[in-house]
């Protein structure tokens, strides 16, 4: 059975990405998750991952022999490995298209990431409106994602 190693998923976006997508699909896989401890070289976390993905850091999808890193490449190994299980739309036009989303959702957002790291249980709604009050950078990203996700639901 295929490993995925992740962080936490409450603090780890990068973890949370192909572990949401192989659970929506049902794809069988033994969660393997390497406790944050530090980023320093040293630390047990990068130790560990970097015995794994040469960057050292999560998620990493091992399948047999097979080990692949980074969000995007999982999800493009996982869509070749089961094409019915439909990961990318059938139409050419729509999967280049759901593709470059993913691709900006992976890539951009530096404003948003920066002001607000995840934390799905942070409860911050003071800081939250400090921060939406005096970052116009934190603002274009999220008119951007609103943007994005609206034009793919019409």
């Amino acid at each position: 059975m295929m490993q995925l190693y992740i962080g936490n998923k409450n603090y780890s976006s990068w973890s949370m990405r192909p572990w949401v997508l192989m659970k929506q699909a049902d794809i069988a896989f033994d969660e393997v998750m390497v406790r944050f401890d530090a980023f320093t070289p040293n630390s047990l976390f990068k130790t560990t991952i970097a015995k794994l993905n040469p960057a050292a850091k999560v998620p990493v999808l091992v399948d047999g022999t097979l080990v692949v890193w980074d969000t995007l490449a999982i999800a493009e190994t996982l869509a070749e490995k089961y094409p019915e299980k439909h990961l990318w739309p059938a139409d050419a036009g729509e999967r280049a298209r759901a593709r470059s989303l993913c691709a900006e959702m992976h890539s951009g957002f530096s404003a948003l990431r920066n002001a607000c790291p995840m934390n799905i249980e942070a409860r911050l709604p003071e800081v939250g409106a400090l921060l939406w009050r005096d970052n116009a950078g934190l603002r274009a990203d999220v008119a951007r994602l609103v943007t994005m996700w609206q034009s793919q639901l019409q």
